[in-house]
């Protein structure tokens, strides 16, 4: 067998040194256009691909190597209050895994403010160049919405769909799948009539998955006629109990804790006269009691930072032509507000 072409190899070819190679292969700013041409057909003659245990000891060596102060990634939120995020439950435990991961990896996150007074996208582009600040990392925006960043100078990954343009590479739970999974787990118990209440503000910060899971659900079932999702623009203890005697659910969907609380108020008893499956708990804070799914929002912040600092590493800066998604699933958690499946004993509330 021929040996692996090697970029000292290339760099004879191409007629460089072999450190500009390794750049030009990553597509490095500081190597001029047509260097990186000359070097990347040179690679691609001799038929040159990297060796994947050479790539796995680097990633490894620059993992273990203590952060340096320039070795920052900024964490980006724009609430109405610096640290107004920190009163969000599911941001804090994001950005604890973010944070983790990201000095794992050598690198410090760093949270900055963009609605800071007086900062503009272009006056927060410019803080994010003069620091050296190449990866950032957007949190979930309050409102959704675009942003204006000159992105050809960032790598760049957000958590969620709060950004609306431009699409970015994006790492958050797979709504669509948990809301199935625990639609279907309604089925196995014998749950007929499941219905669904949100806020819109919700079902817009996941992009309308959990509504659009449920529809496709119902239209698969036999069941005739179908509950129709009560969607709130606040919520309202008093359309909600109306909704529930109109339509008679035997279980109640929701992300909202307002729920049980409004239907125990009311004398309804979990589950003997309704059930109630809660699809976006998470585990940290997540009360025994309930029935539903599990999100892991830790893991959600960690993958978040291996994928921004391996774009880092590629010198892959801008917007994506094809923007990625890597969505994190959902776990059950049996609680007491459901009835068991067949032959499983209830638990004690």
């Amino acid at each position: 067998m021929n040996p692996r072409p090697t970029m000292r190899d290339i760099a004879e070819k191409a007629g460089c040194h072999y450190s500009t190679v390794s750049l030009a292969l990553r597509n490095h700013p500081r190597i001029a256009a047509e260097t990186r041409e000359r070097v990347q057909r040179a690679a691609e003659e001799l038929g040159y691909r990297p060796d994947p245990m050479l790539a796995a000891l680097n990633a490894y060596r620059v993992m273990k190597q203590p952060p340096r102060q320039s070795s920052v990634l900024a964490w980006l939120t724009n609430y109405p209050t610096r640290d107004h995020w920190r009163d969000v439950s599911c941001e804090c435990i994001y950005h604890q895994g973010a944070q983790r991961r990201a000095e794992e990896r050598g690198y410090r996150l760093e949270h900055l403010w963009m609605a800071e007074p007086g900062i503009t996208d272009r006056r927060m582009s410019d803080i994010l160049r003069n620091r050296g600040i190449e990866g950032l990392l957007l949190a979930p925006q309050q409102h959704p919405g675009p942003l204006g960043l000159d992105w050809a100078d960032f790598s760049a990954v957000t958590i969620g769909y709060t950004v609306l343009r431009p699409k970015l590479h994006n790492v958050f739970h797979h709504d669509y799948r948990i809301m199935t999974a625990l639609l279907e787990e309604l089925g196995r118990r014998d749950y007929r009539r499941p219905g669904l209440v949100e806020l819109r503000e919700h079902e817009l910060r996941v992009d309308h998955q959990w509504l659009a899971s449920y529809l496709v659900h119902q239209r698969a079932q036999p069941v005739r006629p179908h509950l129709p999702p009560l969607i709130l623009d606040g919520w309202d203890e008093k359309i909600f109990l109306r909704w529930v005697e109109r339509h008679e659910p035997d279980a109640v969907v929701s992300k909202l804790p307002e729920v049980a609380a409004a239907l125990k108020k009311e004398g309804y008893r979990f589950p003997a006269d309704i059930g109630v499956a809660l699809h976006s708990m998470v585990e940290q804070d997540a009360p025994n009691v309930c029935s539903g799914m599990l999100k892991h929002p830790l893991q959600v912040g960690q993958m978040a930072v291996d994928l921004l600092v391996d774009m880092i590493h590629r010198n892959e800066k801008g917007v994506p032509v094809l923007p990625q998604q890597l969505l994190i699933d959902g776990s059950w958690h049996e609680g007491s507000t459901l009835r068991p499946r067949a032959g499983v004993h209830a638990r004690a509330s």
